[in-house]
């Protein structure tokens, strides 16, 4: 789960926004975490915890080729399209659920 603290909350699917006065520990379950503001405290608790964090301006390009994404991208990219596929499948058969366009 992406963790985003920041001072204008917003809603996107899958990203769980958290106001940047309102920290009261580490999330255990985030998987990546977004600092969006002066706060060198979430920071590094959250680094401590040996949790991916950034500013959010990184430039980090999307990979927007299912192809080419990671297997967790692809199941992301699989279910916004409305593809159904086992959640164990590998990374191959995943691929093979794409269409051709």
């Amino acid at each position: 789960m992406k963790v985003i603290y920041t001072d204008t909350p917003g809603k996107e699917r899958g990203v769980c926004y958290r106001l940047l006065s309102e920290f009261f520990g580490v999330i255990g379950s985030a998987t990546e975490v977004v600092v969006d503001g002066d706060a060198p405290d979430i920071f590094d608790a959250y680094q401590a915890a040996g949790i991916k964090v950034s500013d959010g301006k990184d430039s980090e390009i999307k990979e927007t080729d299912p192809l080419k994404m990671k297997v967790p991208e692809l199941k992301e990219w699989l279910t916004e399209k409305g593809i159904a596929f086992d959640p164990s499948a590998k990374k191959e058969d995943l691929q093979a659920l794409v269409p051709a366009e």
